[in-house]
Protein backbone atom coordinates (compact mmCIF):
# COMPACT_ATOMS: atom_id res chain seq x y z
CA UNK A 1 0.00 0.00 0.00
CA UNK A 2 1.44 3.42 -0.98
CA UNK A 3 1.87 6.33 1.37
CA UNK A 4 -0.89 8.17 -0.49
CA UNK A 5 -3.25 5.27 0.05
CA UNK A 6 -2.39 5.10 3.75
CA UNK A 7 -3.04 8.79 4.32
CA UNK A 8 -6.33 8.42 2.53
CA UNK A 9 -7.39 5.23 4.37
CA UNK A 10 -10.06 6.92 6.46
CA UNK A 11 -11.64 8.46 3.35
CA UNK A 12 -11.70 5.13 1.54
CA UNK A 13 -13.17 3.44 4.61
CA UNK A 14 -15.98 5.99 4.76
CA UNK A 15 -16.71 5.50 1.07
CA UNK A 16 -16.75 1.73 1.44
CA UNK A 17 -19.00 1.91 4.48
CA UNK A 18 -21.28 4.19 2.52
CA UNK A 19 -21.49 1.53 -0.19
CA UNK A 20 -22.42 -1.09 2.39
CA UNK A 21 -25.12 1.13 3.87
CA UNK A 22 -26.62 1.80 0.48
CA UNK A 23 -26.54 -1.89 -0.34
CA UNK A 24 -25.32 -1.25 -3.87
CA UNK A 25 -22.18 -3.33 -4.34
CA UNK A 26 -20.77 -3.76 -7.83
CA UNK A 27 -21.07 -7.44 -8.76
CA UNK A 28 -18.93 -9.37 -11.17
CA UNK A 29 -20.93 -12.48 -12.05
CA UNK A 30 -19.39 -15.93 -12.01
CA UNK A 31 -20.57 -17.28 -15.42
CA UNK A 32 -17.95 -15.34 -17.40
CA UNK A 33 -15.26 -16.85 -15.14
CA UNK A 34 -13.17 -13.65 -15.36
CA UNK A 35 -10.85 -12.88 -12.47
CA UNK A 36 -11.94 -10.28 -9.95
CA UNK A 37 -10.80 -6.81 -11.07
CA UNK A 38 -8.49 -6.47 -8.07
CA UNK A 39 -6.45 -9.50 -9.16
CA UNK A 40 -5.32 -8.45 -12.63
CA UNK A 41 -3.46 -5.50 -14.17
CA UNK A 42 -4.94 -3.10 -16.71
CA UNK A 43 -3.21 -1.79 -19.85
CA UNK A 44 -4.40 0.72 -22.42
CA UNK A 45 -7.68 2.53 -21.84
CA UNK A 46 -9.33 2.28 -18.45
CA UNK A 47 -12.86 3.59 -17.99
CA UNK A 48 -14.63 4.12 -14.68
CA UNK A 49 -18.37 3.82 -15.31
CA UNK A 50 -19.49 4.71 -11.77
CA UNK A 51 -17.67 8.03 -11.41
CA UNK A 52 -17.49 8.86 -15.11
CA UNK A 53 -13.93 9.27 -16.36
CA UNK A 54 -11.37 7.47 -18.47
CA UNK A 55 -7.59 7.48 -18.88
CA UNK A 56 -5.10 5.66 -21.07
CA UNK A 57 -2.36 3.95 -19.08
CA UNK A 58 0.95 4.82 -20.83
CA UNK A 59 2.51 2.15 -23.00
CA UNK A 60 4.69 -0.26 -21.05
CA UNK A 61 2.97 0.47 -17.72
CA UNK A 62 0.22 -1.38 -15.86
CA UNK A 63 -2.59 -0.10 -13.69
CA UNK A 64 -3.82 -1.94 -10.61
CA UNK A 65 -7.00 -1.85 -8.53
CA UNK A 66 -6.96 1.24 -6.27
CA UNK A 67 -9.78 0.39 -3.84
CA UNK A 68 -10.73 -2.04 -1.08
CA UNK A 69 -10.22 -5.68 -2.01
CA UNK A 70 -13.03 -7.66 -3.63
CA UNK A 71 -14.49 -10.60 -1.74
CA UNK A 72 -15.41 -14.14 -2.90
CA UNK A 73 -19.09 -14.91 -3.33
CA UNK A 74 -20.61 -18.33 -4.12
CA UNK A 75 -23.35 -16.87 -6.31
CA UNK A 76 -21.59 -14.02 -8.10
CA UNK A 77 -17.97 -15.14 -8.09
CA UNK A 78 -16.75 -11.97 -6.41
CA UNK A 79 -18.24 -8.80 -4.97
CA UNK A 80 -16.58 -5.38 -5.21
CA UNK A 81 -17.88 -2.43 -3.21
CA UNK A 82 -16.38 0.26 -5.41
CA UNK A 83 -13.85 1.03 -8.14
CA UNK A 84 -11.96 4.20 -7.18
CA UNK A 85 -9.33 4.28 -9.91
CA UNK A 86 -5.96 2.78 -10.74
CA UNK A 87 -2.50 2.63 -9.13
CA UNK A 88 0.35 2.64 -11.67
CA UNK A 89 3.81 1.69 -10.33
CA UNK A 90 6.83 3.39 -11.94
CA UNK A 91 9.52 1.99 -9.62
CA UNK A 92 9.84 0.76 -6.04
CA UNK A 93 9.28 4.27 -4.69
CA UNK A 94 7.48 6.05 -7.54
CA UNK A 95 3.94 5.76 -8.88
CA UNK A 96 1.04 7.49 -10.59
CA UNK A 97 -2.32 7.30 -8.92
CA UNK A 98 -5.78 7.96 -10.40
CA UNK A 99 -8.19 8.25 -7.48
CA UNK A 100 -11.85 9.27 -7.55
CA UNK A 101 -14.70 9.40 -5.06
CA UNK A 102 -17.71 11.38 -3.96
CA UNK A 103 -16.91 14.67 -2.24
CA UNK A 104 -16.94 14.16 1.50
CA UNK A 105 -17.47 17.90 2.01
CA UNK A 106 -19.93 19.04 -0.72
CA UNK A 107 -19.36 22.74 0.01
CA UNK A 108 -15.60 22.59 -0.40
CA UNK A 109 -13.84 24.47 -3.19
CA UNK A 110 -10.84 23.29 -5.19
CA UNK A 111 -8.66 25.32 -2.83
CA UNK A 112 -10.13 23.48 0.16
CA UNK A 113 -9.35 20.10 -1.41
CA UNK A 114 -5.85 21.27 -2.25
CA UNK A 115 -5.25 22.40 1.34
CA UNK A 116 -6.46 19.02 2.61
CA UNK A 117 -4.10 17.15 0.28
CA UNK A 118 -1.18 19.30 1.45
CA UNK A 119 -2.25 18.69 5.05
CA UNK A 120 -2.10 14.92 4.43
CA UNK A 121 1.53 15.36 3.35
CA UNK A 122 2.53 17.55 6.29
CA UNK A 123 0.71 15.39 8.85
CA UNK A 124 2.44 12.22 7.67
CA UNK A 125 5.15 11.58 10.29
CA UNK A 126 7.30 9.88 7.64
CA UNK A 127 7.62 13.17 5.73
CA UNK A 128 9.95 16.01 6.70
CA UNK A 129 10.37 19.56 5.40
CA UNK A 130 7.26 19.64 3.20
CA UNK A 131 7.47 22.63 0.86
CA UNK A 132 4.86 23.56 -1.76
CA UNK A 133 6.90 24.85 -4.70
CA UNK A 134 4.05 25.48 -7.14
CA UNK A 135 0.27 25.90 -6.92
CA UNK A 136 -1.85 27.01 -9.84
CA UNK A 137 -5.09 26.76 -11.75
CA UNK A 138 -5.20 23.93 -14.24
CA UNK A 139 -7.45 22.26 -16.80
CA UNK A 140 -8.09 18.54 -16.51
CA UNK A 141 -9.90 17.62 -19.71
CA UNK A 142 -12.96 19.88 -19.74
CA UNK A 143 -12.83 20.63 -16.00
CA UNK A 144 -11.35 23.48 -13.97
CA UNK A 145 -8.77 22.04 -11.59
CA UNK A 146 -5.93 22.87 -9.19
CA UNK A 147 -2.40 21.53 -9.56
CA UNK A 148 0.35 21.75 -6.98
CA UNK A 149 3.86 20.39 -6.54
CA UNK A 150 5.35 19.71 -3.12
CA UNK A 151 8.89 18.70 -2.20
CA UNK A 152 9.68 16.81 0.98
CA UNK A 153 12.12 14.34 2.50
CA UNK A 154 11.01 10.78 3.22
CA UNK A 155 13.37 8.23 4.74
CA UNK A 156 16.22 10.67 4.06
CA UNK A 157 15.36 10.75 0.36
CA UNK A 158 14.21 13.92 -1.47
CA UNK A 159 10.74 13.25 -2.89
CA UNK A 160 8.21 15.19 -4.95
CA UNK A 161 4.44 15.00 -5.34
CA UNK A 162 2.67 16.47 -8.39
CA UNK A 163 -1.05 16.53 -7.57
CA UNK A 164 -4.11 17.51 -9.67
CA UNK A 165 -7.62 17.88 -8.24
CA UNK A 166 -10.85 18.52 -10.18
CA UNK A 167 -14.49 18.60 -9.05
CA UNK A 168 -17.65 17.84 -11.00
CA UNK A 169 -21.21 17.01 -9.99
CA UNK A 170 -20.31 15.96 -6.43
CA UNK A 171 -17.26 13.91 -7.45
CA UNK A 172 -13.58 14.64 -6.74
CA UNK A 173 -11.10 13.47 -9.40
CA UNK A 174 -7.40 13.25 -8.55
CA UNK A 175 -4.27 12.42 -10.53
CA UNK A 176 -1.11 12.14 -8.43
CA UNK A 177 2.54 11.54 -9.26
CA UNK A 178 4.79 10.53 -6.37
CA UNK A 179 8.46 10.15 -7.21
CA UNK A 180 12.00 11.02 -6.18
CA UNK A 181 13.44 14.35 -7.25
CA UNK A 182 16.06 12.41 -9.22
CA UNK A 183 13.40 10.60 -11.28
CA UNK A 184 10.97 13.49 -11.60
CA UNK A 185 11.87 14.64 -15.14
CA UNK A 186 11.41 11.15 -16.62
CA UNK A 187 8.37 10.24 -14.53
CA UNK A 188 6.69 13.56 -15.26
CA UNK A 189 6.74 12.71 -18.98
CA UNK A 190 4.68 9.59 -18.24
CA UNK A 191 2.40 11.62 -16.00
CA UNK A 192 1.81 14.22 -18.72
CA UNK A 193 0.97 11.46 -21.21
CA UNK A 194 -1.69 10.14 -18.85
CA UNK A 195 -3.07 13.63 -18.10
CA UNK A 196 -3.51 14.27 -21.83
CA UNK A 197 -5.78 11.21 -22.14
CA UNK A 198 -8.05 12.02 -19.15
CA UNK A 199 -11.68 12.39 -20.23
CA UNK A 200 -14.95 13.02 -18.43
CA UNK A 201 -17.41 10.32 -19.54
CA UNK A 202 -21.10 9.52 -18.89
CA UNK A 203 -21.77 7.85 -15.55
CA UNK A 204 -23.76 4.62 -15.51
Amino acid sequence: MSATQITRASLVLLILLGGVTLGEPQYKRAPNKSPCPDTRPWTGRYRNYVYGFSIVIPRGLRGYWNSGRCGPDEKYGCVCLGDHGRFIPLSNDAHIEAFVGYQMEPGWSLRDHERQAISFLTDDKNNERVNVVRSQRFRLGSLHARRFEAQYVKDRKPMLTDHIIALHDGVAYELILVTSEQRYAADRRQFEKLIATWRLTPRV
